[in-house]
């Protein structure tokens, strides 16, 4: 399995890159994982070539906890998926992209900014990794 995590706009504030680079840091013990930037939302589409599974975050998209989190990155790893999570910027993401999408995936009903949804978005993923191997990390 590999995880992409293709994102409109940049990580700006110190903080913010710090525990962005930390997720990474301890993601990279179970999944090859990278991120892209771009500042323009029209390139995604040619960012998603390739890849297997797409998952697009939206406010407006199905809700998962945790567990349910971990067992669909189980089976997507379990069947070698290349997986594609996709985030907007301030404006959001176009209506075509969001169709090329496997699933549309809400963190919360709760609106994040983009810089704090791509942290959530590492953490979450964190926690379904170390559900999945029995780490203790989950409460």
């Amino acid at each position: 399995m590999k995880i992409d995590i293709v994102c409109v706009g940049k990580v700006r504030e110190k903080f913010f890159r710090d525990a962005v680079e930390e997720y990474l840091t301890r993601l990279r013990r179970f999944v090859q994982i990278d991120v892209s930037e771009t500042d323009d939302a029209s390139k995604i589409e040619g960012l998603l070539e390739g890849k297997d599974f797409v998952i697009i975050l939206d406010e407006k998209g199905k809700e998962m906890d945790s567990f349910q989190f971990a067992e669909l990155m189980r089976n997507l790893s379990l069947s070698k998926k290349n997986v594609c999570f996709v985030l907007g910027g301030w404006k959001g993401l176009d209506d075509e992209i969001k169709k090329k999408a496997n699933l549309v995936w809400s963190l919360s009903k709760l609106t994040f900014p983009y810089q704090l949804a791509r942290l959530l978005l590492l953490e979450q993923i964190y926690r379904a990794f170390t559900i999945i191997k029995g780490i203790d990390y989950h409460k």
